[in-house]
């Protein structure tokens, strides 16, 4: 088949996906829109460059020519674009968004740290912009809790993502190679990547997809209507289907043995109501501890706590490389343990020449390697108020609070071998940053004229309070 046809074909397909997306999702404003595309942009991780230009082009070379440290400058007016346009709905709507912020304490403290790590970096006024695209991820996130349903929106925004982003990945690899596939720079051997930049990028793009859509398709088989959302649910399962696939062409063993965890986290919270008593809350946090110390350690133990696993799916003792990475970059942490190098300064250009790699391959060790160890306390901080709020929610909205939770406990699995959990533009941190906060929402916050934007869903009462509740009322 012709590359333009199977483009166009694949195209077609994926507006009509859309177009059942949208049939399906009443309630849901065209604002979602802005905070779906910038987490598309995350998702993808490449410069917008790379999609307008073609071979040989203008643009082509523009981007290949951008360091890490200027970045790309179609990139910033985008995500600048987009974070003004969420700022304007938001304003427009009258949305109470200090309310919306009021138990976010210990992200407020994480985020002021960083701001005053910028100080002591030796790129102060890259680390600063840095600082200021992080503050992107509220503004998304206060626009969707400024919807009417803000679940239901979340549920569009992750489900349009998934079916876009997939779909164009078997387009790209099968069609236009010199865009969606790559060579190992250890084994030489040809990798996947679709729309993304790098095969674990596309790896963790079809683990989030598959095990939302797969929390889709257990949320419909609970509600038991095959009337309601047959062809959103026919739908569903032709992504998962290709997402599967991609995950196994990917060879990502990280996300393939992380989705599978993730799977067995979400049962046994949704089977276990017990969970929501005080030795589940105790228990999560512990989780939560656990899987922080683990992960820190893994780097500093050249990888022996996990190499048991990483065999078992077919992995080297090295973990492809990255014990390497790792007896090279902690003598660079321990010249400055306490407070790191300053927010998004480690990795500036002249290190990722010297290391010949982007990342520290290990979430907690860029934490250190920004951050310090006061850092990686205030993540841990914040991660357990979140944990304690989605517990909480678990009484009100199960399912998705259970969703949640199995999200941030697979985040901080997967940043034990990959790094993803040191910024919010990541596209793992990102989704679990606006899931998490919404599962936590509790619908209080009001408008300016005093109504509430959105009313908290009441518990049924049982038949004999109703019947009290009527008497009363004729007598």
């Amino acid at each position: 088949m012709p590359p333009t046809l199977a483009l166009l074909l694949c195209t077609a397909f994926v507006l009509c996906l859309l177009f059942v997306e949208k049939r399906e999702s009443k309630g849901v404003s065209a604002a979602v829109w802005i905070p779906t595309v910038w987490v598309m942009i995350a998702a993808t991780g490449r410069p917008i460059e790379t999609w307008i230009g073609g071979s040989g082009t203008v643009l082509q070379g523009f981007s290949a020519a951008a360091s890490n440290e200027s970045g790309s400058a179609m990139n910033r007016w985008m995500l600048t674009a987009l974070a003004v346009a969420g700022i304007l709905v938001i304003a427009l709507r009258r949305f109470n968004w200090s309310g919306a912020m009021r138990r976010q304490g210990w992200l407020i403290v994480l985020l002021a740290y960083m701001l005053l790590s910028v100080f002591w970096s030796e790129i102060t006024v890259i680390a600063l912009k840095r600082w200021a695209r992080e503050l992107i991820v509220l503004v998304m996130v206060l626009l969707m809790m400024s919807e009417a349903n803000p679940l239901q929106a979340l549920a569009s925004l992750l489900r349009r993502c998934a079916y876009v982003l997939l779909p164009f990945s078997i387009v790209l690899i099968k069609y236009y190679p010199l865009l969606g596939r790559q060579y190992s720079r250890w084994s030489g051997v040809q990798m996947w990547t679709g729309v993304t930049g790098q095969k674990n990028e596309l790896g963790r793009l079809c683990m989030i997809s598959v095990f939302f859509l797969l929390f889709a398709l257990y949320q419909h088989w609970r509600e038991r209507s095959p009337e309601n959302g047959r062809y959103q649910l026919w739908s569903d399962i032709s992504i998962i289907v290709i997402g599967i696939y991609l995950l196994i062409g990917s060879s990502s063993a990280t996300s393939f043995a992380t989705l599978l965890v993730g799977i067995a986290i979400f049962l046994g919270v949704q089977w276990s109501k017990k969970i929501t008593s005080n030795v589940g809350r105790i228990g999560l946090q512990a989780a939560v501890i656990f899987l922080f110390v683990y992960g820190t350690a893994v780097p500093f133990l050249g990888g022996s706590n996990v190499a048991a696993f990483t065999s078992v799916l077919g992995r080297d003792e090295t973990l492809t490389g990255r014990t390497e990475v790792w007896a090279l970059v902690i003598p660079a942490r321990d010249r400055q343990p306490m407070l790191g190098y300053g927010f998004g300064s480690f990795w500036t250009d002249y290190r990722r020449q010297l290391y010949d790699i982007p990342t520290a391959h290990n979430g907690y060790l860029d934490i250190l390697l920004e951050l310090g160890e006061v850092g990686l306390i205030l993540y841990v901080c914040w991660l357990l108020s979140w944990m304690r709020q989605l517990h909480r929610a678990l009484t009100w909205e199960h399912g998705w609070a259970g969703f949640a939770i199995s999200l941030l406990l697979m985040s901080l699995i997967y940043n034990s071998t990959e790094s993803a959990l040191n910024s919010t533009t990541d596209y793992i941190t990102a989704v679990i940053f606006i899931v998490c906060w919404l599962a936590v929402y509790k619908f209080d916050s009001r408008s300016a004229d005093g109504a509430s934007v959105i009313q908290p869903e009441r518990p049924m009462l049982s038949n004999k309070r109703r019947l009290g509740s009527t008497t009363a009322m004729a007598s």
